[in-house]
């Protein structure tokens, strides 16, 4: 669930100022999983989907969001290749930055700091 704690607006903020475009939809990207670690794909494939749907659909990308999956998802996945979410979501916060595209992307801590699963 959404808080000021796993979630940052800002971006969707800025990218909706000033906006006055009537015909089209806005919308936002996301993009779940182990992350483990994250790599150029993931972002490419992010910035590829918003570039699509914004030339093909004329759809307007206000925002992305990368979603690392919980510590007992992943650790249960990749057992000795575990990489703990914190660590995860510093890595994706700096692919984002090497890829320059903080603008409009950015990390979602959301599912990372849930609860665990029973």
């Amino acid at each position: 669930m959404h808080s000021t704690l796993t979630t940052d607006l800002s971006n969707l903020y800025a990218n909706l100022n000033g906006t006055t475009t009537t015909n089209t939809e806005y919308i936002v990207l996301l993009k779940a999983g182990s992350l483990s670690p994250i790599h150029r794909a993931h972002i490419s494939n992010m910035i590829r989907t918003k570039e699509y749907l914004e030339q093909q659909h004329n759809f307007r990308v206000i925002g992305g969001y990368l979603s690392p999956s919980h510590d007992d998802y992943v650790e249960a996945k990749l057992g000795e290749e575990f990489i703990n979410g914190h660590h995860r979501v510093r890595m994706c916060e700096e692919a984002i930055k090497e890829a320059n595209q903080q603008h409009w992307l950015s990390v979602d801590k959301a599912e990372m700091m849930g609860e665990k699963s029973s």
